[in-house]
């Protein structure tokens, strides 16, 4: 399952590249690296759609909250 939490570990491990590839490379790498930080966040948001569009379109099904006993 794809969480909050896994997009936050995404995150975090781009924005250390950003800052290794600055230390090293100078900062036209780390501009290149920073549009990384910027595709994970559209494909989160892309991905996040595309659920919602197929649950109303009813072709998925909504995901089993945590509250609901099986």
């Amino acid at each position: 399952m794809f969480t909050v939490r896994t997009l936050l570990a995404l995150v975090a491990i781009n924005l250390v590249e950003c800052l290794a590839a600055s230390i090293t490379g100078g900062l036209s790498a780390a501009l290149y690296l920073a549009a990384g930080l910027v595709a994970v966040q559209v494909g989160y948001l892309a991905g996040m759609y595309l659920r919602s569009a197929l649950e109303r379109a009813g072709i998925a099904h909504p995901s089993i909250r945590p509250e609901h006993q099986r």
